[in-house]
C-alpha cells in the first residue's frame, strides 16, 4: 500500500468528484464505499477557506478483488483514526471511493494460470475526499501537514502493508536503476513506435536528439534516463561523481541533488527535470553495482529478517504520534460544545399541545453514524 495526498483543494467541490466519480457521476470502476458524495460537495463549496479540501488516495498493487469488505472498511477505519485522532465522527466529512480500473489483469487461480472466460481485474484504489471545515465549530481543519502528520501516517502504511502482507513500496528489491514514473506514467509516443523498428545506434542518435532539442518534459526525461542506462550497461559509470558529470556533457545544467534524486535544467524546458532511482542517489557506488541484482537481493534479504522488528517500531511511532495528535486536536476543538437537536425533533415529531406533557417522557435516540474508526 502506498499513500499519497494531492497538492490541489482551493476549487469547488466539484472539480475532485468529477474525477472521482465521472463529470455525470457514472465512472466505470468507481464506487462509493462510504460518504454522502451531494454532502461533500456542498460541504467544500461552504467551505470559506482557502484550503478548502483535502484528498488523496490508498493505492495497492495488489488486485481490487483480493479485499473484501470488512478487510476494506479495517484499513479505512484505521487511516481515518489516524487523521482524526481525538475527534468524533460528526466533527468532521470524508467521501471513500474505490477506483479498480488501473492496470487490469486477466483473474488467476491460485496457482498463477489464467481463468478462462474471467474478466480482467484492476489494482485497488481507495480514494478519500475531505473537507477542510471542523463540523461543531466551523473552524479549519487541516487533516494532513506533511511536517506534523507524515512520520505517524507513514508508520500507520507500514504496519497495514505488515499485517495484510501486502506488498512494501520500501522494499529495495522494488527499486529502479532509474525511476520512468515522475508526476505520470509514461504515455506510448512517437519515438516509442519507432524505436521498435531500429537499431541500437539509431536509438542512441535518436535519444542524442531529443537531448539536444527535447520536444517535451516527459520525452527528455525518459531519453536521460536510456542514456545513463546504457553508461551503467558499459561499466563507465563508477561514482556519483561521474554521473553528475555525464548529466553536464548532455548539457544539462545541474539544479539540485538531494540524498535520493538530481533536478537538472535544459535552456529548452521551463520545468526542472527530477531524476529518481539509484544511479541518482547521493550513496551511488558504480563498484559496487557489478552484479546489481546480487545486491539488491541482499538488500532485500536484510530488509525481511529485520521485518518483525521494524513491526513493533511502527506501532510504538504510531501510538505516540497518535496522542500528540489527539493532545493537538483537543487544544484546537476541545471547548466546542456538542449540538443539541432535541428540541428541532420534537417539534418536527409532536402537535403542539403535546410539546409541554411529553417532552419530559420522550426520549429520542442520538444519531449514530454508519461506523466508528475502529480503535
Amino acid at each position: 500500500m502506498l499513500v499519497k495526498f494531492f497538492r490541489h483543494g482551493t476549487g469547488s467541490g466539484a472539480g475532485p468528484l468529477n474525477y472521482l466519480l465521472g463529470s455525470d457521476r457514472q465512472r466505470a470502476d468507481a464506487k462509493v464505499l462510504y460518504g454522502d458524495p451531494v454532502m461533500t460537495e456542498q460541504l467544500i463549496n461552504a467551505t470559506p477557506f482557502k484550503q478548502k479540501y483535502k484528498s488523496g488516495v490508498l493505492s495497492f498493487t495488489e488486485a481490487a478483488d483480493s479485499f473484501n469488505d470488512e478487510q476494506k472498511m479495517d484499513i479505512m477505519q484505521r487511516f481515518e483514526k489516524t487523521l482524526f485522532a481525538g475527534l468524533e465522527p460528526d466533527q468532521y466529512d470524508i467521501l471513500w471511493i474505490e477506483h479498480s480500473d488501473k492496470a487490469k489483469v486477466p483473474k488467476t487461480d491460485e496457482y498463477g494460470a489464467v481463468i478462462e472466460g474471467s474478466d480482467s481485474v484492476g489494482r485497488l484504489e481507495l480514494n478519500f475526499l475531505i473537507p477542510c471545515m471542523e463540523l461543531r465549530s466551523g473552524k479549519s481543519l487541516q487533516p494532513f501537514f506533511a511536517g506534523a502528520d507524515l512520520v505517524r501516517v507513514n508508520a500507520l502504511k507500514n504496519i497495514i502493508n505488515h499485517e495484510y502482507k501486502l506488498t512494501n513500496p520500501d522494499d529495495p528489491s522494488r527499486k529502479r536503476a532509474v525511476n520512468p514514473y515522475v508526476d505520470n506514467a509514461p504515455r506510448p509516443t512517437p519515438f516509442d513506435v519507432k524505436r521498435k523498428s531500429r537499431t541500437e545506434k539509431d536509438e542512441v542518435d535518436e535519444d542524442a536528439e531529443i537531448i539536444k532539442n527535447p520536444p517535451s518534459h516527459a520525452l527528455l526525461k525518459q531519453a536521460i534516463d536510456r542514456q545513463l542506462l546504457r553508461t551503467l550497461e558499459q561499466d563507465t559509470m563508477w561514482h556519483k561523481y561521474a554521473v553528475v558529470n555525464y548529466l553536464r556533457k548532455l548539457g544539462l545544467t545541474i539544479e539540485r541533488q538531494t540524498e535520493r534524486s538530481i533536478s537538472v535544467s535544459h535552456p529548452n524546458i521551463k520545468k526542472n527535470i527530477r531524476l529518481k532511482g539509484f544511479m541518482y542517489e547521493q550513496k551511488y557506488d558504480g563498484a559496487r553495482m557489478q552484479p546489481r541484482a546480487k545486491e539488491i537481493y541482499q538488500e532485500s534479504f536484510d530488509y525481511d529478517s529485520s521485518r518483525e522488528r521494524r513491526y513493533r517500531n511502527d506501532l510504538n511511532t504510531w501510538q505516540t504520534g497518535m496522542e500528540k495528535k489527539e493532545a493537538y486536536h483537543q487544544t484546537l476543538y476541545g471547548n466546542t460544545p456538542v449540538p443539541e437537536p432535541l428540541d428541532l425533533v420534537i417539534k418536527a415529531s409532536l402537535p403542539d399541545h403535546q410539546l409541554e406533557t411529553d417532552k419530559k417522557e420522550l426520549k429520542i435516540p442520538t444519531p449514530q453514524p454508519s461506523y466508528y474508526p475502529s480503535p
